[in-house]
């Protein structure tokens, strides 16, 4: 597995893998016009390239293709995890959590926090995140159900071998 930042030039992999999460992994934990509504803009290059500047945006890749992206604002909002449909379950959203809460502490962030979906609301409670709130944004006039979680930078993980 190779973690790199990602590149303006990955933007279109991304916008895929996006959809293609929220359609295929996602969609158990949503109704189709939530999904509708969540996937939409996915095709939106300027929008994701502006990401990719903006935040440390990574790219985890398995025998070349893309297997899953996260990033981190500087203020500590982790606002993306996604992981392809082929690579659930292999450790991708582990390895970028890793790397996103080494860049936090090199950064000197205290807490990073996120607006976690129902789908992974049990990842990041795995790795010591804690519900803060149930909130209900509204995307393209549909409404969603996410959790604000919440997570210390330094805070010890659980043992993963068991």
């Amino acid at each position: 597995m190779l973690l790199r930042r990602a590149t303006a030039a990955d933007a279109a992999g991304i916008g895929q893998l996006f959809y293609d999460t929220i359609t295929e992994v996602n969609a158990a934990d949503y109704s189709p016009a939530q999904v509708a509504a969540w996937r939409g803009g996915w095709q939106n290059l300027a929008g994701w390239q502006a990401k990719i500047q903006a935040q440390h945006f990574l790219v985890a890749e398995a025998d070349g293709a893309l297997a899953g992206f996260a990033s981190l604002v500087p203020d500590g909002y982790l606002d993306f995890m996604f992981v392809s449909v082929r690579h659930q379950r292999q450790g991708v959203a582990r390895l970028l959590l890793h790397a996103l809460l080494a860049e936090a502490a090199q950064l000197g962030l205290q807490l990073v926090y996120t607006d976690a979906s129902r789908t992974a609301r049990p990842f990041f409670a795995h790795y010591g995140f804690e519900v803060e709130r149930e909130q209900h944004p509204v995307i393209r006039g549909v409404a969603l159900l996410n959790y604000r979680m919440v997570r210390p930078v330094f805070t010890p993980e659980p043992d993963t071998a068991s």
